[in-house]
């Protein structure tokens, strides 16, 4: 397990601000095992992210210190889960996240087998694990647009950043949702979205919940929904 203090963003309702925090702490984590993002790339690999829940108890409060705790569990089908604890200074529960995560060949973009990959990388079961993230709300699709993935949303693995996707899907749903509390976050990545790429997003709405998908080519790039209390 490792603890890391951030400070929540001066606007917290941006969701990709949290799941940035979340990125981060995860690429300090897997450093203490020379499995950075940078690391990997040496040696022809990459992280990809798969799946993401979040869960929070509370609003977040701008300025607030921002204690997450995480740690990876045991690689199950060649997906290892990385879990997060949400607290304040004072250690009281802000909420608890999951991602399922995976090592890829940067070549192929297949995922490969963790033996003999990795010098070290610790894992462990503490019980205090979200079970596997869960699958986003699916809604029949009420409204579309058409997205062309910008080259200055992709990260360092040549696609479209996931925590790009929360842009995307806010941006959507403005000014419906503005001022609306965070409850919960499910994301299913499907595939890479490149520079240039043109995702017809659609979404919906039911009650305080949107759902949203991404198709490229007629296929699914990726699917989202965030609910609000």
């Amino acid at each position: 397990m490792m603890t890391e203090r951030f400070t929540v963003p001066g606007d917290p309702s941006r969701i990709a601000g949290l799941f940035r925090i979340l990125q981060d702490v995860s690429g300090h984590a897997a450093a203490c095992w020379h499995a950075s993002g940078p690391e990997l790339m040496e040696k022809g690999l990459m992280w990809v992210v798969t799946r993401y829940e979040l869960s929070l108890d509370r609003a977040l409060i701008p300025g607030e210190a921002l204690d997450i705790t995480t740690w990876a569990s045991p690689v199950r089908h060649m997906l290892s889960q990385r879990n997060y604890l949400l607290a304040d200074a004072g250690g009281l529960s802000l909420g608890r996240a999951a991602g399922s995560w995976a090592l890829v060949d940067r070549e192929t973009r297949a995922m490969v087998d963790w033996t003999g990959r990795l010098d070290a990388f610790e894992t462990e079961v503490t019980g205090l694990e979200l079970p596997r993230p869960a699958a986003p709300e699916k809604l029949e699709p009420q409204f579309s647009r058409v997205f062309t993935v910008p080259a200055s949303w992709l990260d360092m693995n040549g696609h479209m950043n996931n925590t790009r996707y929360f842009d995307l899907a806010q941006t959507c749903i403005a000014p419906e949702a503005d001022g609306l509390v965070l409850k919960t976050v499910r994301a299913a990545f499907l595939s890479e979205a490149l520079a240039g790429d043109a995702l017809t997003v659609s979404w919906a709405r039911r009650d305080n919940l949107w759902s949203f998908s991404g198709v490229k080519n007629d296929a699914h790039c990726f699917r989202l929904s965030l609910e609000f209390a």
